[in-house]
């Protein structure tokens, strides 16, 4: 969902040192948004995230820990990082937009000896449950 400007903050992040942070729901993502994750872990939901039209970047530092960003598929994204002994990837269970009036999601950093994910869901699709459900019911049938 893209908001007025006056409403998207410049900076803000998330350390996690030793520990664990989430980040989730309805909330604002800032122009710019920092990671850090030393021997922690970090999740940032951004399936109803609210952004600002145009650019919004996403800068993480990754070590010994792990940084999984969940997207939703109505959002351009960009990915580019820097793995040393790590991963850095993106996965698709959905294809994201490529309309160019979307809002740009850049994500960019390194991971050492950790790892960072971006997955892109559709939030409205079935989960696992349905799907068997689905499945067994037309056997039946």
């Amino acid at each position: 969902m893209v908001i007025a400007e006056a409403l998207v903050p410049d900076r803000r992040g998330a350390v996690a040192f030793l520990s664990s942070t989430n980040r989730d729901g309805d909330w604002i993502l800032p122009r710019s948004f920092r990671v850090v994750a030393f021997m922690g872990n970090v999740e940032l939901d951004l399936t109803n995230v609210r952004l600002g039209s145009g650019e919004s970047h996403i800068e993480i530092r990754c070590i010994f820990g792990n940084v999984e960003i969940t997207v939703p598929p109505d959002l351009r994204i960009e990915v580019e990082g820097q793995p040393f002994v790590g991963i850095f990837e993106v996965t698709r269970s959905a294809p994201s937009t490529t309309a160019p009036e979307a809002p740009l999601l850049r994500v960019t950093g390194s991971s050492h000896f950790g790892a960072v994910t971006v997955k892109i869901v559709d939030p409205n699709a079935p989960g696992w449950i349905e799907r068997i459900r689905a499945r067994l019911s037309s056997r039946k049938g």
